[in-house]
């Protein structure tokens, strides 16, 4: 698990339905997502200072927001830093997209631990 005394190092990959944009751990733990969250979580991550790639597990899974971890902060099983984050938004109705089209926004929008997929 990274350190906090290690967040200046490792810059974060945020997934976005937009696009992706990259921001540094320490940054990311200070500002956190904009609005209701659910768009917004980290893809990947790499050390700065190397270029290694890092695991998601090895970033603190409060910084992750995720489906899953938003709901442990709900719980109370994980800290909060930016806030409760709001109750999850409903599942909306995929079928008439295109088959590539609906994978990538399941991808975006609940990335690899989407509830039902």
């Amino acid at each position: 698990m990274i350190d906090q005394s290690e967040f200046d190092d490792v810059m974060l990959t945020l997934g976005h339905p937009w696009g992706d944009v990259d921001i540094l751990l320490s940054e990311w733990a200070v500002r956190g997502p904009y609005g209701g969250r659910p768009f917004v979580s980290v893809t990947a991550a790499k050390r700065v200072s190397t270029g290694e790639r890092l695991a998601l597990d090895e970033i603190p899974p409060e910084y992750l927001n995720t489906p899953t971890t938003r709901q442990m902060q709900r719980e109370g099983e994980l800290p909060s830093p930016w806030g409760p984050p709001p109750d999850e938004l409903p599942r909306p109705a995929l079928d008439s997209l295109p088959p590539d089209m609906r994978e990538e926004f399941l991808r975006l929008r609940y990335g690899d631990d989407g509830p039902g997929r």
